[in-house]
């Protein structure tokens, strides 16, 4: 899980001091960010999930926007940082544990926009606690 910070420096491979347990599906510069919705995980939450922001590993959380029209190709501006998302981050078994039935599925592209969204750094800068995320 990742834990929240004021704001984060971030270079062309990720937010500055972050680091992946597994390097061979995690880390490469198509995944520098992995961003989710806040809302989204609000409603797991609401559901009876054991889920909070950072929890599924994104370091990444922003609110305010139609995540339906979050997919890869899209560009977003969050603080002086641009990105463009470039896959669904696929969920892995390490997320059963914030699900109460353990169905980590739950958060699969497939099952409508509740995925985490990986992005690749397209102008590093910095990112802070309240910055606007903007879809371009």
């Amino acid at each position: 899980p990742r834990l929240r910070v004021a704001a984060v420096g971030v270079g062309w491979r990720g937010g500055a001091g972050d680091g992946q347990r597994s390097r061979q599906h995690h880390g490469r510069p198509w995944q520098a960010l992995c961003i989710w919705s806040g809302e989204v995980i609000d409603a797991f939450a609401a559901a009876g999930h054991p889920i909070a922001a950072g929890s599924a590993g994104e370091n990444v959380t922003v609110r305010g926007l139609d995540w339906a029209d979050v997919r890869p190709g899209t560009r977003l501006r969050m603080g002086t940082v641009l990105c463009e998302i470039s896959a669904w981050a696929l969920p892995c078994k390490h997320n059963a544990r914030w699900f109460t039935d353990g169905d980590f599925n739950r958060m699969h592209h497939e099952r409508g926009p509740v995925s985490r969204a990986y992005a690749t750094v397209l102008e590093p800068g910095t990112i802070r606690t309240g910055d606007p995320a903007v879809l371009h």
